[in-house]
């Protein structure tokens, strides 16, 4: 019988930066596994069991302040993980491990988790009336890449988990089991109708919101609506989800992706991805786009064909845009956009967004425990 095994990530927030991070971090399990020694946690190794859970918990060297985990990603050796997700609370992140046995040397997964001090942060908006990016409570908003500015919209009411929309209509964020929404040249944010379950991730606008957990999917037509629709169950175990006002919500799992058409009221199943998808933008009307590490492909929704993009300059941590118009993306605080794919697709960097994420990226491993045969 299995075990799940819980990761304790320390974070020296007081002192920490992007210099000395390594010996500000320390990993811990509850698996007997050597702590990590200071100044090199990249050589922390946690055992797991095959088909049994990992969880992995950052808490504040001195103990009052928050840190976020902003994500847990696979950077290369055997995929021992699946269903990579946000745990129950801001500082908890989660994963499946893989029903089946790893021998060596293919019994060790590398990946990167990455923190933050000042709140989750994350980006929405599309090429057309430009990018939005939020950092805890803090949204800023650049609807014009030509002049270059960040503007600022209020401050949300609750601390920020996920955005969605754009600088045309108005955007939509979710944090704290709460849904408010503020249109475009609002001075405050709205409260919605409460959602039907805990939200894991959100798309769509002011005029049509969808939401996730597991396989359930819900959807409000308009921010004065109070009665949440819901789909039927999704094809797979959701993790991400994209749409705009009009279209028909993408969701993906992997490199497994599905559309729900709101005519037949099915899910049906698109092309798979060209890799293991880390985070999705659009709707099926134009296309999704799509990521992971440096690598961004768009789908042609006529042919259902993926076609690859130019890589990124960075690591993406996050993705909005359409595939018509083009993607934008983020990684800390740099962001670009790319507005042609042909003939040679060009990444434009902006001004550096002004809301401080204070994010660090650690790269421990797994190695998956062996089984007598």
């Amino acid at each position: 019988m299995g075990q799940d095994t819980n990761v304790t990530v320390k974070v020296d927030t007081a002192n920490i930066n992007e210099i000395n991070k390594k010996s500000k971090v320390d990993f811990s399990d509850d698996r007997n596994d050597p702590i990590s020694v200071v100044g090199d946690p990249e050589d922390f190794e946690s055992i797991v069991d095959k088909n049994q859970k990992i969880t992995w918990t950052a808490v504040a060297k001195n103990g009052t302040t928050p840190v976020f985990i902003e994500s847990v990603k696979r950077e290369g050796g055997a995929e021992i993980m699946k269903q990579i997700a946000r745990g129950n609370s801001h500082n908890s992140y989660t994963a499946k491990i893989k029903n089946k046995d790893f021998d060596p040397p293919n019994d060790t997964e590398d990946y990167s988790i990455t923190i933050g001090i000042n709140g989750y942060e994350g980006i929405t908006g599309e090429n057309q009336y430009g990018a939005i990016i939020f950092v805890g409570k803090q949204v800023a908003f650049m609807d014009n890449y030509q002049n270059d500015v960040w503007m600022r919209f209020p401050n949300a009411p609750f601390e920020i988990e996920g955005l969605s929309g754009n600088n045309n209509t108005g955007i939509v964020a979710y944090g704290e089991s709460q849904l408010a929404y503020i249109a475009k040249g609002g001075t405050s944010w709205t409260l919605m109708a409460a959602p039907p379950f805990a939200i894991k991730g959100i798309a769509g606008d002011i005029f049509g919101v969808v939401i996730f957990n597991g396989t359930q999917v819900a959807f409000l037509n308009g921010y004065t609506q109070t009665n949440w629709g819901t789909t039927p169950a999704a094809p797979f175990e959701i993790d991400g989800i994209t749409a705009t006002t009009g279209g028909d919500p993408i969701i993906y799992s992997g490199n497994q992706v599905a559309f729900f058409n709101n005519t037949t009221n099915s899910w049906a199943m698109l092309a798979a991805a060209p890799f293991a998808i880390e985070g999705i933008s659009c709707n099926y009307g134009s296309g999704p786009v799509i990521y992971a590490g440096s690598k961004v492909a768009r789908m042609d929704i006529d042919m259902n064909t993926w076609q690859t993009v130019s890589d990124a300059p960075v690591l993406i941590e996050g993705i909005a845009g359409n595939s018509e118009k083009g993607p934008i993306i983020f990684s800390a605080s740099n962001v670009y956009y790319l507005i042609t794919y042909h003939p040679t697709p060009v990444w434009t960097k902006v001004t550096d967004e002004p809301l401080d994420p204070k994010t660090f990226v650690i790269d421990p491993r797994l190695r998956a425990k062996q089984v007598a045969r």
